[in-house]
């Protein structure tokens, strides 16, 4: 059987590159794909594996599930084979940014952006429910929060390698696949599965993401296995104080042991937690509302992989900035308009002769104060600057005004000194 290394070539137009994690079924590699001019993901079973019929067909049912599901939130499968040394492989899309369990370990998330996590997986698995797949295996480390320069991540769906389609079922009994603290209880006790067990998960994951606890974990499977089964059901409130209070009533339903109460689908389970957060629609559409997850930058490591995780991770590349919001203009209309109106009603008074205008040496000190309020606010009319005909000339020019009762013409009070 050939030996993996770098540069080692899988098809004519793929060649290994490094390595970013092995585990119990296998490994994964970068690799360039000369045809497509970009780095993919190379898949291999585990040596030990490639003998075994049963492993080899749920390995090929990998990519034929995901590929059937055909949902931007599931990663894309672009070819899958036997290598001449026997290997058989699954080359897929590198994605860039890291998997929810990394998420994790660093902070827990807001409900905003768990319902947010939780909406994209629902999409995906909305897609394969239609195709009569179930996935079987929802758990932080099969869910990729991609990087997309800005605003909250896109979601993906990885690893459909243990995926029921239709009748199907390559797991025996007594054969324990998957990760117990997120599995049904109905599929821990080897009952049959359907659509709903996906839902129990998925609520299992958004119950990590909300408070960063799994109460069902434990030290060993077993006990693991039996706390999902017979354990009481954790209450989010009671492991995070301060959780709006629809979110416990939502997981009371979204994990009943009773597969019949569960929510009806999985687009269903979102919608209902993005209204038991209280979060309105337009605020969680909004791009420049989104909450991005704080991914900090790391350089190109290699994904740790135990045997009991999965193997399709890619690398942390850099960090998603948060959007900002400009600051908001201050709004100077009203009172702009006022003052110019002010301005502009003196002077057509006086200037239009009425009858009783108002005194001229009163409106004559009006405007220069009403024109300076205009300019405070960051608007001069045009009628506040003088005239070019009343410029001022060598000599001091005087405007006849109507005489009022018992004052010569001409008196000191028809200066406006204009």
């Amino acid at each position: 059987m050939t030996q993996l290394s770098e540069g080692t070539e899988v098809t004519p137009s793929i060649r290994l590159k490094r390595r970013l994690g092995a585990g119990g079924m296998g490994s994964v590699w970068v690799a360039d794909h000369a045809a497509l001019r970009t780095e993919v993901v190379v898949k291999f079973l585990a040596d030990r594996l490639v003998e075994d019929t049963t492993s080899q067909a749920r390995f090929a049912r990998e990519a034929s599930a995901a590929a059937q599901v055909k949902s931007p939130h599931v990663v894309q499968m672009l070819d899958h084979g036997i290598m001449p040394g026997g290997h058989p492989f699954i080359v897929m899309e590198l994605l860039e940014g890291c998997d929810l369990s990394q998420a994790l370990k660093r902070r827990r998330l807001s409900p905003a952006e768990v319902a947010h996590v939780i909406e994209h997986v629902a999409l995906a698995l909305d897609r394969a429910h239609a195709k009569n797949i179930v996935h079987r295996d929802i758990k932080p480390n099969n869910i990729f929060l991609c990087e997309v320069g800005s605003g909250s991540p896109f979601v993906k769906l990885l690893d459909f390698g243990i995926a029921r389609e239709g009748d199907q079922n390559l797991t025996t009994t007594g054969n324990l696949v998957g990760t117990p603290a997120f599995m049904s209880p109905e599929q821990l006790s080897g009952k049959p599965v359907d659509a709903r067990a996906d839902l129990w998960s998925l609520a299992m994951v958004a119950l990590k993401g909300l408070t960063g606890q799994n109460p069902f974990e434990r030290p060993t499977i077993p006990e693991t296995m039996g706390a999902v089964v017979h354990g009481d059901l954790p209450i989010p409130s009671a492991l995070l104080p301060g959780l709006p209070a629809g979110v416990d009533a939502w997981f009371a339903r979204a994990c009943s042991r009773d597969p019949a109460a569960r929510f009806a689908s999985a687009r269903e389970l979102s919608e209902a937690l993005w209204a038991a957060i209280d979060l309105p629609k337009t605020l969680r559409s909004s791009p420049s509302a989104s909450l991005p997850l704080a991914v900090a930058p790391a350089a190109a490591t290699t994904v740790s992989i135990t045997p009991i995780e999965p193997i399709t991770e890619g690398t942390l590349r850099s960090t998603v900035d948060h959007p900002s919001l400009p600051p908001r203009a201050p709004r100077r209309g009203p009172l702009a308009a006022a003052a110019v109106a002010a301005v502009v009603l003196a002077a057509g008074a006086y200037a239009l002769g009425a009858r009783r205008p108002a005194p001229p040496a009163a409106l004559g000190r009006a405007l220069p104060a009403l024109a300076t309020a205009a300019k405070k606010v960051g608007v001069v009319p045009p009628s506040a600057a003088p005239p070019a005909s009343a410029a001022p000339s060598s000599g001091p020019k005087r405007v006849p005004a109507r005489p009022a009762p018992g004052k010569p013409k001409g008196g000191d009070d028809d200066d406006l000194g204009f």
